[in-house]
């Protein structure tokens, strides 16, 4: 099924699109370190799956949508302690989501869902205020932040096969059963065999609002949570669909 790729697109093209829908989806995602088994982009391939197959569904349902280039960088200040990891600044963000939905809504793609794999807190109230400042910029431009993650932990739990899936958070069964589903050559099972369940996840959000800032003192010193031995690419492949459906929920909700 041939979606429509902004990046892969000729002007005409766009042109065409633009007779079509007028739906964008935007899916963004840090250079972020997960654990010590996972690459650092497992969050850019999370809003990548979540986003192209949001698309067919639609399509198969006869809604035409653009995907936007991926952004490929967030502000990721949790996981800033660990080699590798990219963080931008509040502003940064801001900046970015902002100039990026007025650039969709220039050519008319001005419903936009936003799909952003990490959902660190600070980093969710720069890509708000990016929208609201949009917003004030373009009538009738109308955005949406995908809840995918808060609408479907609670699906999630009767396919994910580990102890407590609600606190399955980072780089635990179902982001782990994704990589080994889309790039399985890049688990290193080497460290994934020394990785016992952590389940610290349950107090993550006291953590933060006690002020703790980092995997390390909010209980991930190796910065996973949740139960990644457990994954299959079978479990993450059924997920992943239960996410993908959210955003297809949204993108009707949104064009109603």
């Amino acid at each position: 099924m041939k979606l429509n790729y902004l990046s892969n697109m000729t002007t005409k093209q766009v042109r065409n699109l633009e007779e079509k829908t007028n739906i964008a989806l935007f899916p963004m995602g840090p250079c972020e370190v997960h654990g010590t088994h996972l690459p650092m982009m497992v969050d850019v391939t999370s809003a990548n799956e979540m986003t192209e197959r949001a698309a067919q569904k639609l399509k198969a349902k006869g809604i035409e949508t653009l995907i936007a280039p991926t952004l490929h960088y967030t502000l990721a200040d949790i996981a800033n302690l660990f080699d590798g990891n990219i963080t931008l600044r509040f502003e940064t963000v801001v900046n970015i989501v902002e100039d990026v939905c007025l650039g969709l809504a220039k050519w008319g793609f001005n419903k936009i869902v936003i799909i952003c794999a990490h959902g660190e807190p600070k980093n969710n109230e720069a890509i708000k205020e990016g929208i609201k400042r949009a917003s004030l910029k373009k009538d009738g431009l109308n955005v949406k932040v995908s809840e995918w993650f808060h609408h479907g932990l609670p699906r999630m739990s009767s396919v994910c096969k580990g102890e407590h899936p609600e606190w399955d958070f980072h780089a635990g069964e179902w982001e782990t059963g994704l990589i080994l589903l889309r790039h399985p050559e890049l688990v290193d099972q080497e460290e994934l065999s020394k990785l016992e369940p952590n389940w610290e996840a349950e107090h993550l959000f006291a953590g933060i609002s006690a002020g703790k800032d980092n995997w390390k003192d909010l209980g991930a010193p190796l910065a996973y949570l949740g139960d990644p031995q457990i994954a299959t690419k079978e479990t993450g492949d059924k997920v992943y669909d239960i996410f993908s459906d959210i955003v297809v929920e949204e993108v009707l909700e949104l064009i109603k």
